[in-house]
């Protein structure tokens, strides 16, 4: 075939679209990538549904059928002899695709890429593509009632019923923590490719570490064709290359190319090493993917023991604690969902000392620039498939479509060094005991779910071979249907008890988990948050706009309950929100400190939730205006490589602590008893050595119940001073406890840099700056007299430094006072 050099092989369909309703009218653009709620917002056709309770006023466009369409031009002779497919990938969901008034594709997966063979139908000059949306629910209760018998839906999440019968964002239709916005659009670039003789269909670049720390790379790779043809194939890593003349027949051919990567520097999880990542190019005549790769091995360690199994990230030889927590999409606008928006949450969780990230399996496959910044950054995927809180039909259809979409999705992600483990489920095991048909027929959905586990677990083994595959999260192990919301003694455990069931934050002492996947506490977002959606008539904690934020229907009666338990009564709206903050950063504390104490028992908390998709009261950290709520703070210093653990039980205060790093580190330790003045009234001194990835023992001392003190632990590691290192233990409940009257000053010291100081002792001074978007290094701590500390601003890109004018402080005793 001669092909001329200078034709423009791939065209990008990105950018304005034309949008039409039901009934042919056109309203106007729609930016593609991009959804149809988010255009009709830019049209002002329909108002903000973040804002107030517009989420109400705009259901009728998840139930209404929509139009997007475009023109484009081919040059003349672009399309001679070239094999014309049209590629659109994350299209949500039910679409008919049309290319110059002939129908190309019926789609109805968004977990898939579709690529449409549109050889026949594409002309020279101009060509019209349109793309019709037909109403996913609808769709959605129409499969369900054509299923052999009932599959139970999550009804205490979904408004919208049946999401389960078909592959679309599963909380598109609301979830405890979100709202319902049955959004449909295009979220990834269309793209027309005017291949020659062959497509890459897929590369994996597996890797294969010999005990000398050398490394080959070999390169997996599916090329696809419309006829047999001979094609040359080349595979370049770091400056080597390997090429081979492939015979490939019509369809699919697999071809594996191997390559000596010498000794290489290898890939570490964030706060263990360096990420350094190099590029691998597989390239045909016409057609390229590039991968970048990182070099590590990883294994997923379940050894029996006398607790039950253990459950260990290893990598490169290290066992490594996993710390972060539970991500949620972006935004429930997918428009809004930007490279900068991802990178700010995921830079958030790194420099909160996480290394570990997990897709929750509600959601949605990620967009490509969320792996690219876990493999910058070192994070480690958890990656869940994407099946939640609801049984799944079992029919061949639907796990042909399961199979199709698992293929896809593994061989897109499988080369990336941050991937961890794939994980069947979010909670599907857990859910037979959910529903009423569940109960009453278990034999019969547990064979059905079974069904479903063996499809992932097989499209994992046969794609993926070297990655572990984990049933369900929370999952005690392979085969084993048995409680792991209550039962820690092996797997990943889901412990809700002290929010869902109301329990006090000791009770995180009654479990001891070898891996807590889910866990949260909740809180209200920002004031910054609460003005993007409420007016100030609004800041109530039981008003209407408040309360149609918080979707979990009892949320903000617990967070009141607990408040009280805890704390004073706030005297104003703004302090209730400071208080409901600080609780959340202390039940998710409590926690954490104790399960890294246990190491190397238990070896991973990831907390619920990272992350917001509208601004609301939820388990999150950061809100949805990007704000950083206190327990995002308070995880920078409980997930750092040396921590301390401190508790008071039977009138003895303890002290334990966590070494991450893989070296002993020298710890020295004070406990200072103070009274509420700040007067010292006694103190402990002693040293320690902390064994690499270890946890131990370091002091105990007497510490009768009172409300007259308190204790304060600071700590040198290897001879360095570290303010976050600083604990503080109440001998008794907050409230009981008669604070001082404190006065707080803050004195800037320079661009962004300010000093805080205390005539008193101020406890969780929590520094703020309403109008600036951006965080401080780090706050709510406490403050004593004659120890002021500096706090330093980060502005996000283009924003401007704060002053001390700007800046609010609050406090706990400042709460009621």
């Amino acid at each position: 075939m001669t092909v001329s050099p200078h034709v423009d092989t791939r065209i990008s369909l990105a950018g304005a679209w034309t949008l039409t309703d039901a009934d042919g009218a056109v309203l106007g653009d729609c930016a593609i990538p991009g959804d149809v709620h988010s255009a009709l917002l830019a049209l002002d056709r329909i108002p903000d549904p973040m804002v107030g309770r517009n989420e109400a006023l705009v259901q009728w466009v998840g139930e209404a059928a929509w139009e997007i369409s475009r023109h484009f031009d081919v040059a003349p002779g672009a399309a001679a002899e070239r094999w014309a497919v049209l590629e659109l990938e994350f299209v949500d969901t039910f679409a008919e695709v049309m290319l110059n008034g002939t129908v190309v594709a019926q789609l109805e997966s968004s977990f898939i890429r579709h690529r449409i063979d549109v050889t026949g139908q594409l002309v020279e000059g101009a060509n019209e593509l349109r793309i019709r949306f037909a109403p996913a629910g609808a769709e959605a209760t129409a499969r369900a009632a054509r299923q052999p018998f009932p599959i139970p839906w999550s009804v205490s999440n979904n408004k919208v019923p049946d999401l389960n019968m078909i592959r679309k964002a599963q909380c598109h239709g609301g979830w405890d923590w979100g709202p319902c916005l049955m959004v449909t659009g295009i979220y990834a670039e269309p793209v027309l490719h005017l291949y020659e003789e062959a497509r890459i269909e897929s590369v994996q670049i597996r890797q294969r570490h010999a005990a000398d720390g050398s490394v080959k790379a070999i390169a997996e790779v599916e090329l696809v064709a419309p006829a047999p043809a001979s094609v040359p194939v080349e595979f370049s890593l770091d400056g080597k290359i390997v090429k081979s003349k492939v015979a490939v027949a019509a369809g699919t051919t697999r071809v594996f190319l191997e390559l000596d990567v010498g000794m290489p520097e290898l890939w570490w999880p964030a706060g263990h090493g360096a990420q350094p990542l190099h590029e691998a190019v597989v390239s045909i005549p016409g057609d390229s993917v590039t991968r970048k790769i990182g070099f590590r091995t990883l294994e997923v360690v379940t050894e029996k023991d006398a607790a039950g199994a253990s459950m260990i990230f290893r990598v490169n030889g290290i066992d490594i604690f996993a710390k972060g927590a539970n991500w949620i999409p972006a935004d429930a606008l997918p428009s809004k969902i930007t490279e900068g928006r991802i990178r700010a949450l995921l830079s958030a969780a790194v420099e909160a000392n996480m290394n570990m990230i997990r897709v929750w399996g509600g959601g949605f496959y990620e967009f490509d620039a969320f792996y690219d910044l876990c493999d910058e950054l070192g994070l480690l995927v958890w990656q869940d498939m994407m099946f939640s809180c609801s049984q799944y039909p079992s029919t061949p259809e639907f796990l042909e479509q399961v199979d199709a979409e698992l293929r896809y999705q593994i061989k897109r992600l499988s080369s990336r060094p941050s991937i961890a483990l794939w994980c069947g489920d979010n909670e599907v095991v857990g859910s037979l005991t959910w529903y009423e048909l569940s109960r009453n027929n278990r034999d019969r959905y547990l064979v059905n779910y079974d069904r479903l586990n063996r499809i992932i677990d097989r499209a994992v083994v046969e794609t993926d071979p070297d990655r572990r595959f984990w049933p369900s999260s929370p999952c005690n192990g392979d085969l084993d249907y048995g409680d792991a919301w209550h039962d820690d003694g092996s797997g990943d455990m889901h412990f809700w008890d002290v929010w869902h069931s109301n329990k006090n934050f000791e009770h995180y002492y009654t479990v001891k988990p070898r891996f807590c996947s889910e866990f949260g506490f909740q809180s209200f977002p920002s004031m910054t948050g609460i003005r993007a959606f409420a007016e100030p008539d609004d800041w109530n904690a039981t008003a209407p706009v408040m309360e149609f934020h918080q979707r979990d229907p009892a949320g903000n009666s617990r967070i009141i309950d607990t408040m009280a338990r805890y704390f004073r009564v706030p005297s104003g709206f703004e302090q209730f929100v400071f208080l409901s903050q600080l609780q959340q950063a202390l039940a998710i504390e409590t926690a954490v400190r104790y399960w890294r104490s246990l190491k190397p028992h238990s070896m991973g908390a990831l907390y619920w939730q990272l992350n917001d998709v509208w601004p609301a009261v939820s388990w999150s950290s950061i809100d949805h205006t990007l704000a950083w709520k206190t327990l995002h703070y308070h995880a920078k210093r409980f997930f750092a490589p040396v921590a301390l653990a401190a508790r008071i039980e039977a009138g003895m205060l303890t002290v334990r602590a966590v070494n991450d790093r893989h070296a002993e580190v020298r710890l020295g330790l004070r406990i200072r008893t103070l009274d509420l003045a700040g007067s010292l009234l006694g103190e402990r001194i002693t040293e320690a050595r902390l064994p690499p990835d270890r946890a131990v023992d370091v002091v105990a001392i007497e510490a009768p119940k009172s409300d007259d003190r308190f204790y304060v632990i600071d700590a040198l590691a290897d001879g360095l001073a570290d303010p976050t290192l600083q604990v503080t233990v109440f001998p008794d409940l907050p409230k009981r406890l008669d604070l001082p009257t404190a006065r707080v000053s803050l004195s800037e010291i320079g661009a962004g840099r300010f000093k805080l100081e205390t005539d008193a002792p101020a406890f969780y001074v929590r520094a703020e700056a309403p109008a600036f978007p951006g965080h401080f290094d780090d706050t709510s701590f406490l403050l004593l007299p004659g120890e002021p500390r500096t706090i330093t601003f980060k502005p996000e890109a283009g924003v401007a430094m704060p002053s001390a004018s700007d800046i609010a402080i609050h406090h706990l005793g400042a709460t009621y006072r």
